[in-house]
């Protein structure tokens, strides 16, 4: 497992830029539907099934990409910094980044499961596992980011990965009031969701130019 994390370390900016990069084409075929609309429909035999599949499946497993992508960079960006580390504990006997580096490894098994489960077009476990892994991956950022904001030298860490970790949620949000609000939401819940995916790129970019304390 440490040479997985090591080389996950080694590879962080490379896997923040191209989870970034990838999140942004899911918001673009996801949101603003560049290869036609995508209805979900339940048959006689109470099957799931969609109206336009090659839509799904491009869209999905961009979107599930991502998601494995960026869950591994959550990851290795602790490594990056060493967190968690052996500096005093400031949160009592819960260490944020541990369950962060825990989201962002289940964030990315639901990426993956959810890539598989577009181009299988099993469209529950599909909907479930990239509302899973999207809600897991930026909340462990924010995990991972509170215990980089109190250390002595993952501090310059801190800030980026807030962002990213806000930007995640609200275009979570922006994506769950699309319904209510269809005549209006579909151009800003892509922007809110490419926005998220411009961050990771922009994190990306620092964790290349940074080189952490030993």
């Amino acid at each position: 497992m440490s040479h997985i994390t090591e080389q996950l370390n080694r590879w962080a900016p490379w896997l923040a830029i191209g989870g970034g990069l990838l999140w942004i084409l899911y918001a673009i075929f996801e949101m603003l539907r560049p290869m036609g609309a995508v209805t979900v429909f339940t048959n006689d035999q109470g099957q799931a099934l969609v109206t336009n599949p090659p839509a799904l499946r491009v869209a999905g497993s961009i979107g599930g990409a991502a998601l494995v992508l960026l869950g591994l960079t959550v990851v290795g960006t602790a490594r990056r910094y060493h967190l968690p580390n052996n500096e005093p504990n400031r949160f009592g006997s819960t260490v944020p980044s541990r369950f962060g580096v825990a989201m962002g490894w289940v964030g990315a098994l639901a990426g993956l499961l959810a890539t598989a489960s577009a181009l299988l077009l099993l469209i529950p476990a599909h909907s479930a596992m990239q509302l899973f892994g999207a809600v897991l991956v930026p909340f462990g950022t924010l995990l991972v980011a509170i215990e980089a904001n109190g250390s002595d030298h993952a501090y310059p860490i801190a800030a980026p990965l807030f962002l990213a970790g806000t930007l995640g949620m609200l275009a979570l949000l922006a994506q769950a009031m699309l319904p209510l609000f269809a005549w209006m939401l579909p151009v800003y819940a892509a922007l809110a969701m490419a926005v998220y995916g411009f961050v990771w790129v922009r994190v990306g970019g620092l964790l290349a130019r940074q080189t952490p304390s030993p």
